[in-house]
């Protein structure tokens, strides 16, 4: 069958081909049907017409313990969740979902601020019109013509930069979406025809909205007074209004800075994570094979396993001979790609500490795993070659299942039991203890983790090549591809790529929130310092008379400078008061995007305060010199 354009299933990403669970799972576990704990299984269902998601959760446990028949007590008292799709397990919508809200929100903040700031240079423009208004007036224009004048020249100007903006927007667009939104399936150009509808709306709403004030300004022209060549315009309201707009300027930007160095500080605390594995330097290798006929036997499917674990094996050896890599190892169960959960009993011991992130997990790795992977040996050793399969059972356990399992006690050298459904197994004997590793989240509750030796597993499968290079990553793919071809010429497809891929999706989030917020605040910084620039000069022209005065009866240059600057400061100052009062409001609401990040951060508050005050200060620099060079004689004689 062919998909429609556009469908991307429950995973909500690209998707190439959709092939029956039945075949794919033969790879993974061959008992999956009749298994009570596949963490790999994900379930999709369809809520009934009128039911509500608690209604589904309720029958979904009573159907689960009504079925389950084994002796195994978390699976007795278990209870099943669900999610609408894309959600998490627990329900909580991910962290793209709400940073996508926010980033609206951003996008909403930043027009207001190019508004306000727009109607600031209306209103400077306007008024510095006012001599040609009078003579308009003069010659017998109306009122309803002048306003209509000025706000045709207000939409035009909005209508220009509504276009300039979707070509801007076309083209970042698109960088976004093959940068930081790679894994969505996108079928629609960023600049679809809704989009262009709304973009068309917004610009002729604010075409209005930012000429009104201007117009209503000026349309009221005193003749007397305005007819002059070089009367001054005293301070009075609309002073003090283009100074509020400042301000509000400078707070809505202390905002979006906030935010961006708030989501700069998680994603460095990520970037400084310690995950337990290194998967920016390792490579993850999976083969394809070709499928075997309908009319293979059992006798034959059962020895293929057997048949691609020897191909895997020789494939490992020989890729450790290739130039450029380090080490390489197998793994079946690979942090952040998919794990295994079996049932375990620990000698004379009814049941196991329950933990809120489930059984403990299991993984089948070969020797050189754990220096491959950067994983640690804490106590006792690693796997080596004749730990294999018909060798003694034994075991290497996480730092949190030594402490849990066995507190106060030496756990190398202990003995526990696993199997995939309970049944009698020889002991296996724990000859060491690993660094406890993210297991596949990086938001995710303490969880054991334990290894066995590859070819010591029983009941589960899907076995990667996990390969360490000894200088950039990608450079050795392709040798590592000719190796595994001239290993076994009927492999179909060989998969290579970095661990760090299945960890990237995760990270994105706060990558997006640091790279937008960052982005909008620094244009909403520049917008604002813009708005500041013009609201200065043209306070200094409004004011020439004045200066010129304080430099008749003895003022200083420096003391006009420290004037200018001293109100630029005194604008800046409330709008990062007001801004930060908003940021610290708002910080409840934003705190669960953040990573390990308090939304009271006293560095970011710090910096975005410092940085602001810079931008005044040098935003009032060129009016303050302007202010200085002023001639007493000729600002007097404009009186």
């Amino acid at each position: 069958g062919v998909a429609p354009a556009g469908f991307t299933g429950p995973q909500l990403g690209p998707v190439d081909v959709w092939v029956p669970m039945s075949h794919w799972s033969r790879n993974v576990t061959r008992d999956w049907p009749t298994s009570w704990n596949a963490q790999w299984l994900h379930v999709i269902g369809r809520l009934a017409p009128g039911a509500t998601l608690a209604q589904a959760r309720e029958d979904l446990t009573a159907a689960f313990r009504a079925g389950y028949t084994g002796d195994e007590a978390p699976l007795r008292t278990a209870r099943l969740g669900a999610a609408p799709l894309g959600f998490l397990s627990d329900g909580r919508e991910p962290p793209e979902v709400a940073i996508a809200r926010w980033l609206v929100g951003v996008a909403i903040v930043v027009l207001a601020i190019a508004c306000s700031n727009v109607v600031n240079l209306l209103l400077a423009r306007a008024i510095r019109r006012r001599r040609e208004v009078a003579v308009r007036v003069a010659l017998g224009a109306g009122r309803r013509r002048l306003v209509g004048l000025l706000l045709t020249e207000s939409l035009m100007l909005a209508l220009l930069g509504g276009v300039a903006g979707i070509v801007v927007a076309y083209a970042t667009g698109q960088l976004v979406r093959g940068t930081l939104l790679p894994h969505v399936a996108w079928v629609e150009s960023p600049v679809s025809v809704p989009v262009l509808a709304v973009a068309g709306a917004i610009a002729i709403l604010l075409g209005v909205v930012a000429g009104l004030i201007p117009a209503f300004r000026v349309s009221r022209p005193n003749l007397t007074r305005d007819l002059k060549s070089g009367v001054r315009e005293g301070g009075g309201t609309h002073s003090r209004l283009r100074g509020a707009l400042t301000v509000a300027q400078a707070a809505l930007s202390v905002v979006l800075l906030v935010g961006a160095g708030l989501f700069v500080r998680s994603l460095a605390r990520i970037d400084a994570l310690d995950l337990g594995i290194e998967p920016d330097r390792v490579l993850v290798t999976e083969m394809s094979w070709p499928r075997l006929p309908a009319t293979a036997t059992e006798e034959q499917r059962a020895d293929e396993r057997p048949r691609r674990m020897e191909v895997y094996a020789r494939a490992m050896e020989r890729v450790r001979s290739i130039p450029g890599v380090a080490n390489a190892s197998l793994s079946v169960g690979l942090p952040f790609q998919y794990g295994f959960s079996q049932y375990l009993r620990l000698p004379g011991r009814d049941s196991l500490p329950r933990f809120r992130a489930g059984s403990p997990r299991i993984s089948a790795v070969a020797a050189g795993y754990f220096e491959t992977v950067g994983t640690r040996i804490v106590r006792g050793r690693a796997f080596t070659t004749g730990d294999r399969a018909g060798s003694e059972p034994v075991t290497i356990v996480s730092e949190l299942m030594a402490r849990t399992l066995w507190p106060g006690e030496d756990p190398i050298g202990q003995c526990l039991y696993t199997s995939p459904r309970g049944e009698a197994v020889p002991c296996s004997r724990i000859v060491g203890i690993a660094q406890d590793a993210r297991r596949s989240r990086l938001r995710e509750e303490p969880g054991m983790h334990y290894y066995v030796p590859v070819g010591q597993e029983r009941g589960f499968g899907g076995t990667s090549l996990v390969i360490r290079p000894a200088g950039a990553p990608t450079a050795v793919i392709p040798a590592i591809r000719q190796a595994i071809a001239e290993v076994d010429p009927s492999v179909l497809y060989v998969d290579v790529g970095l661990l760090q891929e299945r960890v990237d999706p995760q990270i994105r989030p706060w990558r997006l929130g640091a790279t937008v917020f960052g982005l909008m605040g620094v244009l909403a910084l520049l917008v604002a310092a813009v708005g500041l620039y013009s609201v200065l000069s043209y306070l200094v022209a409004q004011r020439t008379h004045e200066v010129g005065v304080r430099l008749a009866l003895g003022a200083t240059g420096g003391s006009i400078v420290r004037l200018v600057m001293r109100h630029s400061l005194a604008m800046a100052l409330a709008g990062i008061t007001i801004g930060i009062a908003l940021s610290l409001a708002a910080g409840r609401f934003v705190a669960p995007l953040l990573f390990d990040t308090s939304p009271r951060d006293g560095i970011v508050l710090a910096s975005v305060a410092g940085s602001l005050i810079v931008v005044a200060l040098a935003a009032s620099l060129l009016p303050a010199l302007r202010a200085r060079r002023v001639d007493p004689l000729e600002a007097m004689r404009t009186d």
